[in-house]
């Protein structure tokens, strides 16, 4: 997933996929397996969380059931993720259909203007976010887990797109240009944040992979662009249905640009020398995120269209989602022969890809949290006599990961520079890797738990 610090972050040219090659269909299928155990996480504490909510025992177990198995998957025991993810999905849904009546469909379900699915996606992307961007440094960490700087869909190529998808799920479009004036809250501290880290790295002389974004360019600035022209792309349309046909057709226009030679320069091994070529690959890429980012509006517009669902309007809309998640899967596979799949330039097949992802996460997380557990739910509240509309409660892990996203994502950032500081982690055995990332994951995890508890909330 995304890093923002740390050294050797992107593999070598010479170990790049070719454009036209099942090697990137494999790893957008791989990418996407190897994040389900931080999302059977998720499943496994829900079902076994019968602690209070901020209580620090109910927060322990869960830490368990989440931190450390991502800690592990993702570096000694990388090669039993899969097996992983299949025995404990099976067990899951044992559980449920043995546990769980399975005739209640008269219940309605509360989509809300932040489904908890939205959620669920936003603790993902934070989650896995934080255990990469320190475990790359780490001997242990898998090669092909590492960055593409052309063309792949590896597991840490994912990361900025799922940010710009989490991004736009909680946006709204722009109606009027008297909306611009409130973007200064939420593009602002990016851009400030994108600032700062570029005059630090340049400060202590820290290094920073050019190919990722640029020589000054990094995620934040990325993310506060993404977030700027959108609203000014959105003007454009007068419904939020329009944004479909914008954000395609914006994607089409940045792919023939791509094909039309940008690609070849972005990709080639010019200097970066100059503001804009020293630059390509962040400039290179905005439209791109742009397109993607407005799809995600769209969806999500789309998605809580209405305030509540009976449950067989819960499954067609879920039987919707997974038809489109199939044919972004389908489009995946065909664009890494025809035009490629590079997060570098966020080209059709990586948006397309990172839509097709967050999609199927979607689909699992509405499948536990919204269909199984919530009919669940009423059905206990129906023979105990109480037929309130009440929420279900998410894991303390995703609420904390959900209030203080961004705080956590820069504590993250500042204890892996610490780490690669003081540490060498290039240097560590399997035993030291798994030790010193569980500490790090303890630290960022428990910090934003406390927040939650004090009912702090920074950002």
């Amino acid at each position: 997933m995304e890093a923002e610090m740390g050294d050797s972050i992107t593999r070598d040219l010479s170990d790049e996929v070719d454009l036209k090659s099942w090697r990137s269909i494999k790893e957008s299928l791989d990418s996407f397996l190897v994040i389900l155990p931080t999302v059977l996480g998720f499943i496994l504490s829900r079902l076994c969380g019968h602690l209070p909510l901020l209580s620090t025992r109910r927060f322990l177990l869960e830490f368990f059931l989440i931190g450390l198995p991502t800690v592990i998957l993702v570096t000694v025991g990388s090669a039993f993720s899969h097996s992983y993810s299949l025995v404990v999905s099976l067990a899951a849904v044992g559980y449920i259909y043995k546990r769980i009546p399975p005739k209640t469909t008269n219940f309605k379900y509360e989509v809300g203007k932040r489904p908890r699915v939205f959620t669920l996606l936003r603790a993902t992307a934070y989650s896995g976010t934080c255990a990469a961007i320190l475990a790359v440094d780490f001997p242990s960490f898998p090669f092909d887990y590492r960055k593409s700087r052309t063309f792949g869909a590896s597991l840490m190529d994912m990361g900025i797109g799922l940010f710009v998808v989490t991004m736009g799920l909680v946006s709204h479009r722009t109606r009027t240009t008297a909306d611009l004036k409130k973007l200064k809250r939420s593009v602002l501290p990016l851009l400030v944040l994108g600032l700062a880290r570029t005059v630090v790295i340049a400060a202590i002389d820290y290094h920073q992979d050019e190919t990722e974004y640029g020589k000054h360019l990094n995620a934040f600035f990325i993310l506060g662009f993404t977030k700027l022209l959108g609203s000014f792309y959105s003007l454009l349309v007068k419904t939020d249905e329009q944004l479909l046909g914008l954000s395609l057709g914006l994607l089409f226009l940045h792919e023939l640009v791509l094909q039309l030679g940008l690609s070849d320069f972005v990709m080639s091994s010019a200097p970066h020398d100059g503001f804009f070529s020293a630059n390509r690959e962040g400039l290179s890429s905005l439209h791109g995120c742009v397109a993607l980012y407005l799809l995600s509006i769209y969806f999500a517009k789309w998605y809580t269209s209405q305030d509540h669902l009976s449950y067989q309007g819960l499954i067609i809309k879920l039987r919707k989602i997974l038809f489109v998640a199939v044919l972004c899967w389908l489009l995946t596979f065909t664009s890494a022969h025809l035009t490629g799949i590079a997060r570098v330039t966020f080209s059709f097949g990586y948006v397309i890809w990172i839509f097709a992802v967050c999609l199927s996460l979607i689909v699992i997380f509405a499948y536990f949290f919204e269909l199984q557990l919530v009919r669940a739910d009423f059905s206990n509240r129906k023979s105990s006599g109480d037929d309130k509309d009440k929420s279900l409660p998410l894991p303390t892990f995703v609420e904390s990961l959900n209030t203080n996203g961004l705080t956590h994502f820069m504590l993250s950032n500042f204890l892996t520079g610490m780490v690669n500081m003081s540490l060498d982690p290039g240097h560590r055995n399997d035993f030291e890797s798994v030790s010193i990332l569980s500490v790090y994951m303890f630290v960022c995890s428990g910090a934003v738990f406390i927040m939650l508890k004090k009912g702090v909330r920074l950002a």
